[in-house]
């Protein structure tokens, strides 16, 4: 089995499900590993043989899969021999466990300069046009797109213009810049969860909004518990920067006090409060969710940042069934229905 690697703080998931899915219509047998398929991003050494020899009986001849920081750093990876390793780009992310971006950033870059095969960077995949149709929104998943077009090229399947037309095909990637419904307004769930990728999800729907020349960007979001504390108030900043209205919940407290998340959300808004933007905090998220659509009217946009995929949300030490998607659905139906 060929197996690639793809590493970055954001875009791995999309760029994975885009090279397997392209594979797959190319006549391979291709699997993926990552947020979405497994338990963690990078699972166990155990679990990765296991899976591995599962596809191995199965004839698989692609393996794709998310290389996390915590992957890499904890060798759950080693003994792999990567065909294809691949960058996507490298922004704030899990310094509540690498401690410094210049230690998170040296993993990730220690990993991609070691060992043999194809090695693709940023500089390498931005040099891809995309002068064909693609079903993914925004200038961030069009970097996504140059990445898994490079990371294609470079295992040489099929002729490039051929390539190209597979990726009309493709299917959207589940809480990536999902569209729960377009009219009377638009709802997407995005899993969103760092300043980068917060300011890509919200540039993205100001890039739409600006087409249809009209509508209000109210965006829904907290930051998780038991992480990285220094990117709440730069998150808070984002959102209110880029939205009409912002409102503040939480997302995954775990053991901290929610309220003490929202408090260091808002700590980054206070300094850039205009008079027209609005700001609302609710800590309940199955509150602060149709809190949102009930203010939304039509040709505005309601974003649910960080939850993503996510079916559950953690608070304390356990797991609570919870689903951006479904709770934006039964708050669309209560408001149709008025």
């Amino acid at each position: 089995m060929k197996v690639i690697g793809i590493t970055g703080t954001n875009g791995k998931t999309t760029t994975v499900h885009i090279i397997c899915e392209v594979l797959q219509k190319a006549g391979f047998k291709a699997a993926k590993i990552g947020t979405i398929t497994n338990r963690l991003t990078t699972p166990s050494p155990w679990e990765l043989a296991e899976i591995f020899e599962q596809e191995r009986k199965k004839g698989t001849e692609y393996i794709v899969m998310e290389v996390s920081s915590h992957g890499i750093h904890q060798d759950r990876i080693k003994g792999i021999f990567f065909d294809v390793k691949a960058l996507t780009n490298i922004t704030r992310d899990h310094l509540d466990y690498h401690k410094t971006f210049r230690a998170y950033k040296a993993v990730k870059c220690g990993w991609l300069k070691r060992g043999q095969g194809v090695k693709i960077y940023p500089r390498d995949w931005r040099r891809e046009k995309i002068d064909f149709e693609h079903p993914y929104c925004g200038r961030f998943n069009e970097h996504n797109v140059q990445a898994a077009l490079a990371i294609l090229k470079s295992l040489n399947i099929l002729p490039e213009p051929e390539l190209k037309k597979l990726f009309s095909k493709l299917s959207p990637v589940s809480g990536r810049f999902e569209v729960i419904t377009r009219e009377p307004f638009m709802v997407i769930v995005d899993y969103a969860h760092t300043p980068d990728g917060m300011e890509n999800l919200l540039n993205a729907v100001r890039d739409l909004r600006k087409k249809q020349r009209r509508g209000r960007i109210i965006t829904v979001f907290g930051c998780g518990g038991d992480r990285d504390k220094g990117k709440r108030p730069k998150m808070g900043k984002l959102a209110l920067r880029k939205s009409n209205i912002s409102i503040v919940t939480s997302d995954n407290p775990r053991t901290e006090n929610p309220d003490n998340i929202i408090q260091d959300i808002l700590a980054g808004m206070t300094h850039y409060f205009p008079w027209f933007k609005q700001v609302i905090v609710e800590p309940d998220r199955a509150k602060a969710i149709p809190q949102a659509i009930a203010l939304a009217k039509p040709g505005d946009f309601v974003v649910l940042a960080g939850k993503g995929h996510e079916t559950y949300q953690v608070i304390g030490t356990e797991k609570h069934h919870f689903d951006d998607r479904e709770e934006a659905l039964k708050a669309l139906e209560k408001c149709l229905k008025k």
